[in-house]
């Protein structure tokens, strides 16, 4: 009875791990498919819930690197990005951290683009089948 079990088990933990394996993969397969200048509305939108927040920060990483704004919707190319650091303001008197800031062409399209950051699901990629699909939405006074 035990060795039923076992062998139970067994194929349980593989078929998780098969699965785990393939959203992994479908997730790498969103992040290169979301590298490209131009991307379609609802196909970002369905595409959002089969990757985890790494895997957005991956996609913005990317894009910069790629001298694309960070936001995927938004195909402008950003070729001038700026060398400071940090930027002062007097009025807020506050300093402002532009690391995350320069990947974007401009403060619309990195608002955007940390409206759906905030929406992208944080539990695992294989366990989302058990979980109702999110009903992601943008920010509709942003150009892209």
């Amino acid at each position: 009875m035990t060795t039923k079990n076992n062998q139970q088990l067994r194929e349980q933990l593989i078929a998780a791990v098969v699965k785990k394996r393939a959203a992994l993969a479908r997730a790498h397969q969103i992040v290169v498919a979301l590298l490209e200048p131009y991307i379609e509305e609802q196909a970002f939108l369905a595409m959002l819930a089969e990757i985890e927040p790494h895997n957005y920060a991956d996609i913005v990483d990317e894009r910069h690197i790629n001298k694309l704004c960070g936001y995927p919707l938004c195909a402008v190319a950003v070729e001038k990005v700026p060398t400071k650091q940090y930027q002062i303001c007097g009025v807020k008197n506050k300093v402002y951290d532009l690391t995350e800031r320069k990947k974007f062409c401009s403060g619309c399209c990195f608002k955007a683009s940390e409206y759906i950051k905030s929406q992208v699901p944080t539990s695992p990629l294989w366990l989302r089948d058990r979980e109702k699909k999110p009903n992601f939405k943008l920010l509709t006074n942003v150009k892209a």
